[in-house]
This record gives structure tokens, C-alpha cells and sequence, in this order.
């Protein structure tokens, strides 16, 4: 809408003037916007180890000495970021840290153990950035160590961050084993965990924490797998090991160490049901322990520990689309006999690599973690890289790195920038190591590019499919496609180019209704301006979804004058007629009459760009002089109302 009154009366008078609109070809940057995807930053920071900080807040990780302290947590840890990437609080199981690196109200006497594999994990409250939990996990090692899993939470009060409740029970007996994801509803979280021993060893426990808080009544009991079972001694330490859920909340992984087992389950996000996927023999693997899946969640890798007998550690990959997967495995790491490190945790990155705890026999500090940098891929095409991140000095991996809820981790293989039409889009890889110069393509297949960073710029609106191809070291992988779509440019028309009112008039300009405007020159940031002067006006206007469009238009005060006399056979046509000459289109709510010297009224309109001929009653009217009676009015404000003018004068028509 170009004004905001008699808009319909203004553009049927105003037929000279054209709605002509050239779109802008804006120089579009490459910084997202709320519309564009946000990787969660939940898992920013690492802490675990001697000392040790991993910050991915720009996805490849700088490694960093947690504060000015002496900190442990070599085995079981936990952290979490804010919604931006900022560290909040850290754990091993007993003492709470803060951001900071201090202990949080001087807590370290949670109910967690710090050797146990999985000692805790921090879920936020949904609906409620102010409150965590924090659930804690004792190793159960019955009658000594019967903690069992607690929980405490963390609330912002009065602006500080305080734990207002304080292990709470809620199970055992329990493995060492916890792990949690949102469920379907992006909004809620399960929280999983599992039993231990003759009677609950074949349970998993699952629980809701949802707006409300957690519920500890109405868990899911689900009695499935094999028995996790046996005395705490150097035989039988089957409590021990990770528990993973797949980022996208499929499926449920974890192992049972002594007695060699891994397991694989389908995991239903939407009702926190657990069905049976599949599972390794007995002592199929020596003493697996760290456990993670692939970002695509078709592949699943997990390392082992030595044993008194065996002291060699490796890493398995199982793909899981492989009915025989536990017998078609790949080995993509194998630490001899002779070597003093060992592999720990496996954990997955926001960067999209699984980063593997190394630690040397004896259970000391090493200086590196392992990383596999391509865990999509089969066999060795992963790119193991043994010691692949060094460790800033002062600082050191033990066993365990810390857990997190893994809908943290799951981001898409790649992401964009912009899904506006006309404007380009860019396209972004999670993870930009040994893909070689992908291909891309934008929704048809001449419709191509390549590069590590794809862009296109769609001419028109709608649902397209984009698919990118890496290859490395002569190989091509199998493409990764996923849907997008395009929107149009948000229609702004100011009415221009040029506008012309009267002097001493007003119009309010409308540049429609959308979420953000910017006007030039005055800096208006509203969807109306008010304006009087003469001058070029221009809104940029963003809508729903991001996307941005402007137009201008040029304010003229109005000139408009009335011939003296008129010929209707001249040549030239201005002088052929009478009419009103000039910026006639600032004229509304027009009416001219004209009358001869006896007061009849030979002439009569509604339209300013409608003139008189000189004709009356069907036949040429007498040569001479007439009177003409004009009234119109102005375009109107929101602060100043129509002016109504009336003119009157001669005209003489000659022949």
C-alpha cells in the first residue's frame, strides 16, 4: 500500500503513474540470522582430565587449561554451556564447578562417584533457562557404595547460580551408566538409565523431565538385553562401560565389559519406549567400555580396555545397517602389547568428529586425545588419527570425557544461510576435513556447483532438494541431500516512483505489513512515515523469514495550473482541450464544471486528466468566454486531514 487513505480513488486518477518496481540485487552477507539454523551450543565446552578444556565455540576446538586450578576428573565427567556457548556448570560426580572453575555454594559431596564410567549428566529444565538437573551416579558396589542415582538442581537466584535441592534419590541398584535426549517434541528430555544385578540387571529405567519438572512416578520399566550382573571384583566388573543414545534418538548403544558384550537397541523419542535391536555373543570383545555413534547414526564405534590377560586396547566400528554387523565389524585402531596408551571415552563433537580419550598405563595422564574424523565413513576411509589433538601443557586425558545430553550433537551434515529468492544462499559442512572439493546441487542436475562452501542463488521460490558429494583420495562418498525451501522477496510497494501533493498537504506512506522496516532518510523503524516535504523516501522491510526487499519513492509538491484559451482544431494537442495541466495526480475527490455566459453548465467531470472540447448539446459550442468551477482535495496524514480547495476562472474557446 503506497499511502494510507484514498489509495484506490488516488491510482484511478493517477494513470500517468506506474507501479514500476525493480527488485535490488542486495549484497547479501554471510551472517545468520534468526531465521537461518543455530547448531546448539550446549556442548561447547569440554572439561575432563588434568586441566583440560576443549572449546568448540568455533567448531574446530581450541584447547584451553580450565582456569588457574589443579582440577581432576579422570574418569566420569559432565558439563554444560548456555544457549551461546558459555561454560555454566561441570562435574565428576562429587564436586560442582561453576564457570568460573570454583565450587559452586563449595559443593563436593554430590551423590555421584568420580570413578564411575558415566558419573553425571547436566539436562536443562524446558521452558526454564534459570533451573538444571544434575543427576549423579554412585558405582554400586554393594555394601559399600549403594548411593545409587540421585539428582540435585541448579536455579538462578537473585542473579546466582545456587543449588536449591540436593541428591535426591531416585534408583538402585545401578550400572554406571546414564545417558539423555530430547524427545520427539523438541521440547522435553528422557532421562535413561539401567539397573544392576540378579534382580534389576535387565532393566532399563526411562524418565521424563518436562516443564513440570521430573517425573520420578510414572517411569518407563523395561526389562530387555542381557543381565547385567556380577561381583565388583577383577573377574566380573560388568557395572562399568558407557551407555549412548544416537543424537537423533533412535537407537540405544552400550556395553557390558566383562562379559564382553555390546548391545544396540531401537529407541522410541516419542513414547520413551526401548525395543530389541541387536546384540554381540558373550565375550564376542575384550572388555568394551567407551561407546559412541556416528553423526549419521548408521555406524557405531566403541573402544576396549586391557585386561590383566590382554593388554592391547582397539577401536571397533559395527554398521548397523549390517544384519552381521557384530561379526562384519572393522577395526580402525589397535594398540599393541607394547604400547603404554590406552583408549578411554568416545565422544561426538559439535564439529562432527569422535574425539577418544587416550591414558597410559597405569592410569596416567597422556598429552593427546585420538580423533576419527570422518565417522560417516567405512573401515579405515574414517581417518583415524591416533594422538590427533594435542593437549596445551599443563593439562592431560585420562578415561573418561565428559556426557552430555547427545540432542546437543545432533546437527545436520550441512546447513545454510539465507533461503531467500534472487539472494544467494550458502551452504556450509558440519565438518570440512579430508572432503576434497565437494559437488554440489541445487534441485536439478544442472543446477551445480563445488566447493567447501556451496552457494546458489534460486531465481525462483519453493521446495528444492540440495545434495552434496565429498571425495577424498580419489573416492567418491555417498551424497547427503536434504530438503529446503525457498521464499520470496516480501512484496514492499511504496506507489513510486514519484508521488506528487499539494503544498501544504501531507501523506502517510505504508510499507505494508511485515516483522522489521527501515526507513531513509529519518531512521524510522515503523511501518508508517508521515511525510510533507519534497524528497526521496526508502523502506527495507524484513519479514517472517529473513528475508529482505526495499523500495523508494520521490515526494514532488505539485504544479498545477489552467489554460486562459483553448482551440479545439489546433494541432497541438495541450491546447486542443481544457483541462488542468500539471501534477494533476495530487488532486483527489476532482470535480470540475463549466458554464456559459447564460449559466448553463456545458461540462462536467470527475477526472483531471479529462478535458473539455468545446462541444455542447452535439454541436460545437459559440466562440467565447466561459467560467470554469474546480474543487478537489488533498492527500491526508495521520497527524494532518484532507485540505478541500475550490478554484474558479475564464476560459476562452476559440476556433
Amino acid at each position: 500500500m503506497s499511502f494510507l487513505l484514498n489509495k484506490r480513488s488516488f491510482l484511478t486518477r493517477a494513470g500517468l503513474i506506474l507501479l514500476l518496481f525493480a527488485i535490488q540485487d542486495f549484497a547479501f552477507s554471510q551472517q545468520p540470522n534468526h531465521c537461518d539454523y543455530e547448531r546448539p551450543h550446549e556442548a561447547d565446552k569440554w572439561t575432563f582430565g588434568k586441566n583440560a578444556l576443549l572449546d568448540f565455540e568455533q567448531d574446530s576446538p581450541e584447547s584451553m587449561l580450565m582456569g588457574a586450578g589443579n582440577i581432576e576428573l579422570p574418569y566420569g565427567c559432565a558439563s554444560i554451556s548456555d544457549e551461546n556457548g558459555n561454560l555454566l556448570f561441570f562435574t565428576d560426580g562429587k564436586s560442582l564447578y561453576s564457570g568460573g572453575y570454583y565450587l559452586l555454594n563449595n559443593i563436593n559431596d554430590l551423590g555421584g562417584s568420580v570413578a564411575s564410567s558415566q558419573s553425571a549428566i547436566f539436562v536443562p529444565t524446558p521452558g526454564n533457562k534459570d533451573k538444571y538437573y544434575v543427576f549423579t551416579v554412585d558405582m554400586y558396589i554393594y555394601p559399600i557404595f549403594v548411593e545409587g542415582i540421585k539428582y540435585s538442581t541448579i536455579e538462578k537466584v537473585d542473579g546466582n547460580w545456587q543449588l536449591t535441592s540436593k541428591n535426591k534419590f531416585l534408583y538402585t541398584p545401578n550400572t554406571q551408566k546414564i545417558t539423555a535426549v530430547k524427545q520427539k517434541n523438541q521440547n522435553d528430555f528422557w532421562i535413561i538409565i539401567h539397573g544392576y544385578g540378579e534382580s534389576e540387571g535387565k532393566k532399563f529405567l526411562v524418565y521424563e523431565l518436562n516443564e513440570s519438572g521430573l517425573d520420578t512416578i510414572t517411569k518407563q520399566e523395561l526389562e530387555i538385553g542381557n543381565i547385567h550382573n556380577g561381583t565388583y571384583d577383577e573377574t566380573s566388573r560388568n557395572n562399568g562401560g558407557y551407555m549412548k543414545v544416537s543424537s537423533d534418538g533412535s537407537k540405544i548403544a552400550l556395553a557390558i565389559p566383562y562379559d564382553g558384550i555390546v548391545e544396540v537397541f531401537n529407541f522410541d523419542n516419542e513414547t520413551g519406549m526401548i525395543s530389541e535391536f541387536k546384540s554381540s555373543l558373550p565375550n564376542a570383545f575384550n572388555m568394551p567400555y567407551g561407546i559412541e555413534f556416528s553423526p549419521d547414526n548408521k555406524l557405531l564405534y566403541f573402544s576396549t580396555a586391557p585386561t590383566e590377560t590382554n593388554t592391547f586396547s582397539q577401536i571397533y566400528q559395527l554398521n548397523l545397517e549390517d544384519a552381521d554387523c557384530f561379526t562384519n565389524y572393522e577395526i580402525i585402531a589397535d594398540l599393541t602389547d607394547d604400547d603404554t596408551r590406552y583408549f578411554g571415552a568416545l565422544q561426538l563433537g559439535v564439529d562432527g568428529k569422535i574425539y577418544v580419550a587416550n591414558y597410559l598405563r597405569g592410569n596416567n595422564k597422556a598429552n593427546n586425545l585420538n580423533i576419527i574424523n570422518n565417522p560417516n565413513r567405512i573401515g579405515n576411509d574414517c581417518n583415524f588419527g591416533l594422538d590427533g589433538l594435542p593437549l596445551t601443557s599443563n593439562s592431560g586425558s585420562f578415561t573418561g570425557l565428559p556426557n552430555f545430553v547427545t540432542s546437543f550433537l545432533d546437527i545436520p551434515h550441512f546447513s545454510w544461510i539465507n533461503q531467500c529468492a534472487t539472494q544467494i544462499t550458502y551452504f556450509n559442512l558440519r565438518n570440512e576435513t579430508n572432503v576434497g572439493t565437494p559437488e554440489w546441487k541445487y534441485g536439478s542436475a544442472s543446477e551445480t556447483g563445488s566447493g567447501v562452501q556451496g552457494s546458489y542463488t534460486f531465481s525462483q521460490p519453493g521446495n528444492y532438494t540440495v545434495s552434496v558429494t565429498e571425495n577424498y583420495n580419489g573416492i567418491s562418498y555417498p551424497s547427503y541431500e536434504r530438503n529446503i525451501t525457498i521464499h520470496p522477496l516480501p512484496p514492499v510497494e511504496l506507489g513510486g516512483p514519484v508521488l506528487y501533493i499539494l503544498p501544504g498537504s501531507s501523506v502517510t506512506l505504508d510499507a505494508g505489513e511485515f516483522d522489521e522496516y527501515l526507513w531513509e532518510p529519518d531512521g524510522s523503524t515503523e511501518r508508517y512515515i508521515d511525510v510533507s516535504e519534497e524528497g526521496v523516501y526508502k523502506v527495507t522491510v524484513t519479514d517472517t523469514n529473513c528475508c529482505v526487499n526495499e523500495d523508494q519513492i520521490e515526494i514532488k509538491l505539485a504544479k498545477i495550473y489552467f489554460p486562459t484559451a483553448f482551440k479545439p482544431t489546433s494541432s497541438v494537442i495541450q491546447n486542443a482541450t481544457f483541462k488542468c495541466l500539471g501534477d494533476i495526480t495530487a488532486m483527489l475527490n476532482f470535480n470540475m464544471k463549466i458554464f456559459n455566459r447564460w449559466g448553463q453548465m456545458v461540462f462536467s467531470s470527475d477526472d483531471p486528466d479529462k478535458g473539455w472540447d468545446g462541444t455542447f448539446s452535439g454541436g460545437d459550442a459559440e466562440v467565447g468566454v466561459y467560467v470554469w468551477v474546480i474543487n478537489y482535495s488533498s492527500t491526508e496524514s495521520r497527524y494532518q486531514t484532507a485540505q478541500s480547495s475550490s478554484q474558479r476562472g475564464t476560459v476562452t474557446l476559440l476556433r
